[in-house]
């Protein structure tokens, strides 16, 4: 895959001492929801995305294990993300389904894992975008596809 200018531009902030508080504060800004979760982006490249989230009270259930809801949203931000930063600025996208299986209880920090091969980003088509989510164990506590609608930008 092809080098984005969001790839480049992570790996640039990436040197900047606190460059997570500025990563997290500009994706509070552009997706108010997903800051909740307070994620931490590990590793970005063309079709591959790593995030982590702390377990802390405000993402627990009842159980005291880590909410279904914010698992999804984990989820979600880390397939959107990667795509966000795999994909040519003449295309574009929009989640258009999940399916989320959840194996067992997150007890811990979570880690999400999202690796896909690179569509035709100008051919309109729903494509699947997996996510695994991993306990501090290495153990996987969610598996999850994410149908992504891609295709190219209309013309204005």
């Amino acid at each position: 895959m092809q080098e984005t200018l969001a790839t480049r531009w992570f790996q640039r902030i990436q040197k900047i001492p606190g460059h997570h508080l500025l990563i997290n504060l500009g994706l509070s800004l552009v997706a108010p929801y997903s800051g909740n979760i307070r994620p931490r982006i590990v590793r970005v490249a063309p079709g591959y995305m790593e995030v982590k989230m702390k377990k802390r009270r405000a993402v627990e259930n009842h159980m005291r294990t880590v909410h279904a809801v914010a698992m999804a949203n984990l989820v979600e931000l880390t397939a959107s993300g990667a795509v966000q930063f795999s994909i040519p600025n003449t295309a574009r996208w929009i989640p258009s389904g999940l399916t989320l299986n959840y194996l067992k209880k997150a007890k811990t920090d979570l880690r999400a894992v999202c690796q896909f091969d690179e569509p035709d980003w100008h051919t309109v088509q729903d494509i699947p975008v997996t996510v695994d989510v991993y306990d501090t164990h290495g153990d996987k506590v969610v598996s999850a596809t994410l149908q992504m609608r891609i295709g190219p930008k209309l013309k204005k």
